[in-house]
C-alpha cells in the first residue's frame, strides 16, 4: 500500500499515459521493469522474499496509470 501511495503522490495522482488526473480508477504499474521480471530475476518464491526485495518497492520502478491505459499497455507487453 505504501509503494502505491508513494507512486500516486509523486505523479500527482495523474495518469502517466493519458494525463487524466484523479479518480478512483488509478493503478500503480511497475515500470520500466515488469513485476514478473523482478520476481524472476530475484528468484522470489514466497511472500517474505517479495517483501524483502528492495527493487520491488523502489518508487523509481513505478508509474501511475488509469485503468484504461494500464489495460492497453498490458496488452502490448
Amino acid at each position: 500500500r505504501q509503494w502505491r501511495s508513494d507512486i500516486f503522490t509523486r505523479d500527482n495522482f495523474t495518469c502517466q499515459g493519458c494525463g487524466i488526473r484523479g479518480g478512483v480508477n488509478l493503478n500503480a504499474d511497475h515500470y520500466p521493469k515488469l513485476f514478473s521480471e523482478i520476481f524472476k530475476e530475484n528468484n522470489i518464491k514466497v511472500l517474505q522474499e517479495a517483501l524483502a526485495c528492495e527493487e520491488f518497492w523502489n518508487v523509481n520502478n513505478g508509474r501511475t496509470l488509469c485503468e484504461n491505459c494500464h489495460s492497453l499497455i498490458g496488452r502490448k507487453r
